[in-house]
């Protein structure tokens, strides 16, 4: 089918996914150069505020601050601040701190008799310049004190670009303002509305630059504390304003010429690969399909005419593929030829193995009850593979009147070969139990048989019982075989934990020993092999022993046939879509005790 254009088509598909990709890489590179710039500009606006949050710090003396502020609280300050608020004249205020001795003034005039003791001669004989230098401080009053700060705080606002710059005391919780270049003199000593975001930090204390929304605006602010030289102890605060809107704009300018830029190469990408897309592989593709249908639309014998001749020469993937078509459609040639050949020979396969299966279920004895006439125990076997033909087995058969062989077995590989050594293990163990003996002798012999011509290194696991009927004595041995489980007197399904021998036709000179359970009118017997506790569900799980001896205690007085059917309703259950991996195979018997026997059937 022809697709000349449109979405449908190679061309429409490749020219989706190229305009696809591009446009997911220039959005990736686009965001990541966003985001590396925003943090580059938050990193680069945060340490500007802190610097300039230090420099406030820094460059303000102390005991200037300490000196206004003190004259702040004062009642004539506050006498001065009423009147001139009252008339709206500042200069008012500021006449008043011109009649106020400076800092420098105060502090001069305590520290003059501890200076004028340490003079030495040498000044003591210069009193007109001391005079002249007390001259000039006592010129300076409170308000050139208030100036030196805010020309501080402006030269500091001027050189790092920051929007405001300001000094306050927080007392008790509450925040009070000592300056501020952008107000004026009805300023000072005015209280600051608390803000949220600062109510975790103490009175004074360092404030990280903190980005938050207030009356002033959207802000970054950053905060040192200004501490008393001698004592060390912060008792004002310096901070610095930054419209975080200012940034913004950074941020967003920064992202329009990006997006212009990447627009613009973007478009330029996307045409350049298209064409080159189309030249290089759409047309070649193209071709290749139509060669390939016109191939596959012929309805007849194919000979080594009908492969395709085309002239690409290229030698990359299209070429690969081409050269690649050419040579399956030889073999397409040569494999017609050999198909019929082949479904025959699957067929037989199948048969063979359908044989096989019935073969092998004729082998297990599978007849229910299979003592109909005998009433000192109920029996029930059954054995599920999990391909065509499995390598567990069971058997059951009495060996005299009194003495019933139960075995159940499980053989280390799957399919054909595995029931050919389930059928030949079989056979040894039955023949062996006829000729007499206990379970360890009979196991002795059989390994020692196996062993001679096990070339393929399989070996068998064997849990073999002997029940004498008259009197509930099991005589049992383990080759390698999963521990059985008794169902005693009390009605409760628990693990006999016996000791176990090696498996069988593993070790020639391996040796078995045997043990004795004494069964009770209504115990029972249960064995299987490791595929019920080993089956699996689509999680991984495994059903367990523990589930296992759940289950069969749920079940409780069942007849054997019933117990097996219990058991694997379970399994089924917990695997659910799993698919089997291994045989399952069980067996139930349940003594009865001895009865008056009228007539004996063999299977």
């Amino acid at each position: 089918m022809k697709h000349p254009g449109g979405l449908h088509s190679l061309r429409g598909k490749l020219n989706l996914l190229i305009i696809g990709i591009i446009l997911v890489i220039s959005a990736g590179l686009m965001s990541i150069a966003y985001y590396v710039f925003c943090q580059r500009v938050d990193n680069s606006y945060n340490e500007r505020l802190q610097r300039a949050a230090e420099a406030c710090s820094n460059n303000v003396d102390p005991y200037n601050v300490e000196n206004i502020w003190n004259a702040i609280t004062s009642e004539p300050f506050q006498e001065a601040y009423d009147r001139a608020k009252a008339s709206g004249d500042e200069s008012i205020l500021r006449t008043w701190m011109d009649t106020q001795p400076s800092y420098f003034y105060l502090n001069n005039e305590d520290n003059e008799k501890e200076t004028q003791a340490e003079l030495t001669d040498e000044q003591a004989e210069e009193p007109e310049n001391q005079e002249q230098t007390a001259d000039d401080e006592n010129k300076l009053t409170l308000y050139d004190d208030y100036e030196m700060i805010i020309d501080s705080l402006q030269a500091i606002k001027d050189y790092l670009g920051i929007d405001s710059a300001y000094l306050q005391i927080d007392i008790d919780g509450a925040t009070y303002n000592i300056a501020d270049p952008e107000e004026n003199l009805f300023y000072l000593g005015t209280q600051e509305i608390p803000l949220e975001v600062f109510d975790a930090y103490e009175d004074n204390s360092r404030i990280p630059p903190t980005v938050y929304k207030s009356e002033f605006g959207w802000l970054c602010t950053a905060i040192e504390p200004i501490c008393n030289f001698e004592t060390g102890e912060a008792f004002a605060i310096a901070g610095v304003d930054i419209n975080m809107t200012d940034i913004v704009k950074e941020r967003y300018a920064f992202l329009t010429n990006s997006l212009i830029f990447v627009l613009l190469q973007t478009v330029i990408a996307i045409a350049v690969s298209m064409l080159l897309m189309d030249r290089i592989a759409v047309r070649p593709l193209r071709q290749l399909a139509e060669a390939a249908t016109g191939f596959a639309a012929e309805d007849h014998v194919f000979t080594e005419d009908d492969v395709i001749q085309l002239n690409i020469r290229s030698r990359d993937e299209i070429g690969d593929l081409y050269r690649e078509i050419q040579s399956m459609q030889s073999r397409i040639v040569s494999y017609t030829e050999n198909l019929t050949r082949v479904t025959a020979e699957k067929e037989r396969v199948s048969t063979e193995l359908r044989t096989a299966s019935q073969i092998q279920e004729a082998m297990l004895p599978h007849i229910f009850p299979p003592f109909p006439n005998r009433t000192e125990f109920d029996l029930y076997a059954s054995m599920d593979p999990a391909k065509e033909v499995g390598g567990d087995f069971y058997d059951f058969f009495l060996i005299d009147e009194d003495h019933l062989a139960l075995v159940i077995a499980d053989v280390s590989d799957k399919g054909v070969p595995a029931a050919l050594f389930m059928m030949s293990a079989k056979i040894l163990i039955n023949y062996r139990a006829q000729q007499g003996g206990s379970p360890a002798e009979i196991l002795n012999a059989v390994n020692a048989e196996i062993c001679k011509n096990n070339k393929s290194r399989m070996f068998v696991t064997v849990w073999l019982g002997i029940l004498t009927l008259s009197t509930g004595a099991l005589i049992c041995t383990n080759a390698g075989h999963e521990n059985p489980i008794i169902r005693g007197q009390d009605g409760v399904y628990r693990v006999l934990k016996d000791k176990h021998g090696m498996v069988l036709g593993a070790l020639q000179r391996a040796k078995y020993t045997d043990y004795e359970l004494q069964l009770q009118p209504g115990d029972a017997v249960f064995v299987y092999t490791d595929g019920v506790p080993e089956a699996n569900n689509t999680a991984g799980e495994f059903y367990g022993m523990g589930r296992l001896e759940k289950t069969l205690n749920t079940l409780g007085g069942c007849n054997p046939q019933g117990v097996l059917k219990g058991i694997r309703a379970d399994v089924d259950a917990f695997a659910g879509d799993a698919q089997q991996f291994d045989d399952l195979t069980m067996l139930c018997l349940e003594y009865r005790g001895s009865k008056t026997v009228e007539t004996t059937e063999e299977l």
